[in-house]
């Protein structure tokens, strides 16, 4: 599934993983504020894709232009990394990833695409809103192109004071890529970016430790570089890249937490056209990751052995290869594809893949496959606290996928999807201790359909049903539905409005399940071509719930904003 950037725009929510959470089928993201995801305690943006990932440590691989991003220590991605205006659009993978992505892309993979100016000039875009909440978000955004040479730059702030007094959030961010063509098969880039954001949470003490007077305060700095070599000639085509990435966080909750992480990795892979109809993609990952906590309930490691961690180190690497091969002029394909996984702590392991296409006629294609997924253990797991566990091994998945796709010229395409994912060696804690015990079977159903009626009419629908033999599993609710419509009237007029609905969302044993309808809306004016007005709207059903236990979500809620292009 591709979210191309005005998707992400017509959307009333203002960060990336809000605005994608729902209108994916299957795929849900834990949220606790109008603004802000935060971390550890009480922290939310935890992925789950057909009821499988995690809160926090995650086996849904976040990545940026194919880069990677989960953090070294606990194995999962920084929410509040990822902001939507240098976004060009998100490719969603739902169903296992690992054969080219590797550990966490067990559940799926959410990759992001950032900008590049393809014509020479210069663009600049502002835009800021404020509204309930005291929320302010700003953001700056300039493109620019010369000859061979590209750039893009992005800076923002967002504040909120939150949905419950005490629940401030506040954040800056930077992303910055350059390009570089160099002759007409090679292109050259590197980018950066870097992210702090300040958080306060009165919620979590009050709620699980009894202290309606507590605030936990989290202040995160997380960055991450790389520089790449991309190349396209007749037949082949392919990319190298390196990269490092690292993250400062300091906690108090209520006593002072202090980790430190880093990654640094390389990426190779080469697409190539073998003979007719026939594909093949060849790759190879270095990966290489460390982590230490010098700092845990205010005490150092000499004072407590098992709550902080000296430096810590995992390093991978693995090929992998994958083969497509066509009949009947692209009427039918198959393909196949394999990884070998190679650790310094787990080993040697093989994860397979294997699928075929059939389209019959113009209008209908049949698609099937059979997928292994993993996510290796995180240092936590294996390190930290009475239940870690040095001799745990990765967690696998098998997923059988068969889905029928129906279109009728521009105007219809309606995709039915039926899926069972199987797990085995899930880390659960056994006697005190963390062990690879646990197992699951997830069936589920999905249907997404697109619509254009009319030239100023685009429809988005999209249903999802999950079943678990998990109990009590959060963030996976039972039905899923979504509603969006484009309306574009007249040149200067655009409206969006959305419909989010959950069924059967456990929320803890003390909660009720979570049964809700959100409706919200996106309405703007263009009085010239650099100026637009808007104003957003969420929730205007003011729905009453939760997705984590004491965290309200905010009830009606609305911004008005511009948008200056020059």
């Amino acid at each position: 599934t591709i979210v191309n950037d005005k998707q992400l725009q017509y959307s009333p929510k203002g960060q990336l993983l809000s605005a994608l959470s729902g209108s994916i089928p299957s795929l849900f993201v834990a949220e606790r504020n109008v603004l802000g995801f935060g971390i550890s305690t009480g922290g939310s943006g935890g992925i789950k894709m057909r009821g499988i990932g995690g809160a926090p440590t995650s086996g849904v691989l976040m990545m940026v232009d194919g880069q990677p991003q989960f953090a070294g220590l606990f194995s999962h991605h920084v929410a509040d990394m990822y902001g939507k205006e240098y976004v060009d659009h998100v490719e969603i993978l739902r169903g296992p990833g690992s054969v080219l992505y590797g550990s966490n892309a067990m559940g799926g993979v959410i990759n992001i695409i950032t900008k590049q100016a393809k014509e020479d000039g210069c663009h600049t875009s502002l835009t800021s809103q404020y509204g309930s909440y005291n929320t302010w978000q700003t953001h700056l955004t300039n493109m620019a192109r010369k000859g061979r040479f590209s750039s893009l730059v992005s800076v923002g702030f967002d504040r909120t004071d939150g949905v419950q007094e005490g629940m401030k959030f506040k954040q800056g961010n930077l992303f910055a890529k350059l390009g570089y063509e160099a002759g007409r098969q090679w292109n050259l880039q590197a980018d950066y970016s870097l992210m702090k954001f300040l958080a306060d949470d009165p919620v979590y003490p009050k709620v699980y430790k009894n202290d309606p007077t507590g605030i936990y305060h989290q202040n995160v700095v997380r960055g991450s570089a790389s520089v790449s070599a991309k190349n396209k000639y007749e037949r082949t085509s392919g990319n190298l890249r390196a990269y490092y990435s690292y993250g400062n966080h300091h906690i108090q909750d209520p006593a002072a937490f202090h980790s430190v992480d880093d990654r640094m990795g390389l990426m190779i892979y080469q697409n190539m056209e073998l003979w007719p109809e026939a594909s093949a993609a060849a790759g190879f990952d270095f990966d290489a990751y460390s982590g230490k906590i010098p700092l845990s309930g205010g005490k150092d490691h000499s004072q407590a052995p098992m709550a902080t961690l000296k430096r810590k180190h995992i390093v991978e690497y693995s090929p992998y290869l994958t083969l497509t091969q066509s009949f009947m002029q692209g009427r039918f394909s198959a393909n196949a594809g394999v990884r070998m996984v190679n650790s310094n702590l787990f080993g040697t392991h093989w994860v397979p893949q294997a699928g075929i296409t059939a389209s019959l006629g113009r209008e209908w294609r049949v698609r099937g496959s059979v997928a292994r997924g993993f996510r290796n253990p995180s240092f936590k797991e294996l390190y930290l606290y009475k239940m870690a566990n040095p001799e745990l091994g990765p967690e696998e998945m098998t997923n059988y996928e068969l889905a029928v796709n129906k279109t009728l010229g521009h105007v219809l395409s309606v995709e039915l999807c039926g899926y069972i994912s199987k797990g085995s060696n899930l880390i659960s804690v056994l006697d005190g201790i963390n062990q690879n015990m646990g197992s699951f079977t997830n069936k589920g159903v999905e249907v997404s359909a697109k619509c254009k009626p009319l030239e100023w009419m685009g429809i988005q629908a999209n249903y999802s049903f999950l079943h678990t033999s998990l109990d009590n599993l959060t963030g996976a609710p039972r039905h899923q539905y979504f509603l969006a419509l484009d309306l574009m009237p007249h040149p200067k007029w655009e409206i969006h409005p959305q419909m989010k609905g959950v069924n059967s969302l456990f929320v803890s044993q003390d909660t009720h399940l979570q049964n809700y309808l959100l409706l919200g809306l996106k309405a703007s004016y263009n009085p010239a071509e650099w100026l637009q007005l808007f104003v957003t709207a969420d929730n205007l059903t003011d729905a009453d719930y939760c997705i984590m236990k004491g965290y309200e979500m905010p009830g009606i809620s609305a911004q008005g904003g511009f948008r200056l292009n020059f």
